[in-house]
């Protein structure tokens, strides 16, 4: 199994944005997990423009951009998420997540369906061949320090069950509570990307790589 790490990037204190970047980098990560949030979809309010800019500026990391947020066409063209990145949302925040994950693909962005525990996976049936890949939230999303509800690993299995079905081979992103742990039970139930963030490797600029490598270790075994 391909394990892929995205660590979050509201996880890291301002003043640390840079020097984590440099490690992201050092260590090859598959990308950089950034959040958007509305303060009406979930009860919570970040990542701005700015963040945004800095990261593509400091980094040649590919930026996995998750909208959580109402309308989210409208926050992809604001932040002029640029080709080579990814972004991620929620289906039932658009009137038309069809063309909006038609409109991802032809601004040059892999496109993937963001699918909270209480969001049926119907979703990815109707939009399968418009999907490079599903995002899991194990927890209820809009804050970190959370708990994975009990029934993630079942459904992290059903999706990848519906996927092999129709032939998609694509990552499952689990994005909550990634702690050692958890990502093993999810790797086992079928993910194979993981959002990490305070609750596995993002606890200190000293620590990072040596954590890094621990956890991906862990979970290739």
């Amino acid at each position: 199994m391909n394990i892929k790490v995205s660590p979050s990037i509201m996880c890291c204190r301002i003043e640390e944005y840079k020097p984590y970047l440099k490690l992201f980098e050092n260590v090859q990560l598959d990308s950089v997990h950034f959040d958007i949030m509305d303060g009406t979809y979930v009860k919570n309010v970040m990542l701005g423009t700015p963040v945004y800019k800095d990261i593509k500026r400091l980094c040649s990391l590919p930026v996995d951009v998750h909208i959580m947020s109402f309308r989210p066409e409208e926050y992809m063209e604001y932040y002029d998420i640029q080709p080579g990145d990814r972004i991620s949302f929620h289906p039932e925040t658009t009137a038309q997540p069809y063309k909006l994950l038609q409109t991802i693909r032809e601004k040059g962005c892999k496109a993937g369906l963001v699918l909270n525990p209480g969001t049926p996976i119907a979703y990815l049936e109707e939009c399968i061949d418009l999907i490079d890949y599903v995002t899991l939230m194990t927890v209820n999303p809009g804050f970190a320090g959370q708990k994975m509800v009990p029934d993630a690993p079942q459904k992290i299995h059903r999706v990848r069950k519906l996927l092999d079905a129709y032939g998609k081979d694509i990552d499952i992103v689990v994005d909550g509570n990634t702690t050692m742990e958890n990502s093993k039970i999810m790797r086992d139930a079928g993910a194979n990307a993981f959002v990490v963030g305070t609750s596995s490797i993002i606890r200190g600029l000293d620590t990072f790589e040596d954590m890094y490598k621990a956890y991906v270790q862990a979970l290739e075994e």
